[in-house]
C-alpha cells in the first residue's frame, strides 16, 4: 500500500501544485474552512480519530453511510465557491493531474490547516482503487486505518514533504474489503486522492482498474523523466481506456 515516490516528473508536478497553493497569502483564511457541526464539541477534536469513536461507529452497523461524519478541512471545491481565484489551481489539481496519472477522476483535494482532520469512515459510498498523495509541512500528523486481519489500528506517521499510498475502498457489501481510516494533523497538510473505478471485485473492469493502478505505482516508483501521457503520445493509446 505504501508507494515510494521517486519519479522526478511527478515530484515536480506535485511540488508545483503545493508551491502555487501556498503562494496565495490568504490560503488559510477561516472563510475557507468547511467543518461538520460537531467537530469542535470535544475537548480534543482528535477524538474523532480515536479507537473509542471508531468502535462506536462500527457498533452502529448499517447506520454508517461511507463518508466521514466528522471533519475539519478546506476542500478546494469549497474554496472555489468562496472565491473563484482558486479555479485555476482547482483545475490543475483535479483535472490536469488526473489526466497526467491516467486516473478516472479526482476523489479528494483538501488542504488541512493545523488541527484539521477527517474522522473515521470507509468511503464505501465511493468505492474504488484510490491513490493518495499527501504533503505535510513538518510531518506532525498521521493517517490511521483498521487492519481487518488483526482488528488493530495502524497509525502511519506523516513525514515532511510528499508521501504516497494506495488503498481499495470496498463497497458496503464487500465486508472483507472495508477500509476504515482517519487522519489528523498538527501542521499544514494537503491530500490529493484519485480514483480507478472498478465496478465490482473480480469483474473485467476490476482487473482493468487494478492494472492501471499498478502501472501508475510502477511509474511513480521509477526514476523515469517521462510521464505516462508522454509515453502514450509516442506509442498510441491502445490499452489505456475505461469501459
Amino acid at each position: 500500500m505504501e508507494v515510494t515516490l521517486s519519479n522526478p516528473y511527478y515530484i515536480a508536478k506535485l511540488n508545483n501544485l503545493i508551491d502555487e497553493f501556498f503562494a496565495v497569502p490568504d490560503y488559510n483564511d477561516p472563510k475557507y474552512i468547511k467543518a461538520t457541526p460537531n467537530w469542535n464539541t470535544q475537548a480534543n477534536p482528535e477524538y474523532w480519530c480515536s479507537e473509542d469513536y471508531l468502535r462506536k461507529i462500527i457498533a452502529r452497523k448499517d447506520d454508517h453511510k461511507g463518508f466521514p461524519e466528522e471533519g475539519m478541512a478546506q476542500p478546494i471545491e469549497y474554496m472555489v465557491e468562496r472565491d473563484n481565484k482558486w479555479l485555476s489551481f482547482r483545475n490543475k489539481a483535479r483535472e490536469d493531474f488526473t489526466l497526467d496519472i491516467g486516473a478516472q477522476h479526482a476523489a479528494l483535494t483538501n488542504y488541512y490547516p493545523p488541527g484539521g482532520f477527517v474522522g473515521w469512515h470507509t468511503n464505501w459510498n465511493a468505492s474504488a482503487y484510490q491513490i493518495l498523495f499527501t504533503w505535510s509541512r513538518t510531518g506532525e500528523g498521521y493517517f490511521r486505518y483498521l487492519d481487518l486481519k488483526t482488528n488493530n489500528i495502524v497509525t502511519i506517521e506523516d513525514k515532511p514533504g510528499w508521501q504516497c499510498r494506495w488503498y481499495y475502498f470496498g463497497r458496503q457489501a464487500e465486508i472483507d474489503h472495508h477500509c476504515w481510516h482517519s487522519a489528523y494533523t498538527y501542521c499544514d497538510r494537503f491530500t490529493l486522492a484519485y480514483k480507478f473505478d472498478n465496478g465490482a471485485i473480480g469483474t473485467d473492469k476490476d482487473k482493468q482498474a487494478q492494472f492501471l493502478r499498478d502501472e501508475l505505482v510502477n511509474e511513480l516508483e521509477s526514476t523515469s523523466q517521462y510521464s505516462r501521457i508522454d509515453i502514450i503520445g509516442a506509442n498510441g493509446n491502445e490499452g489505456l481506456h475505461y469501459d
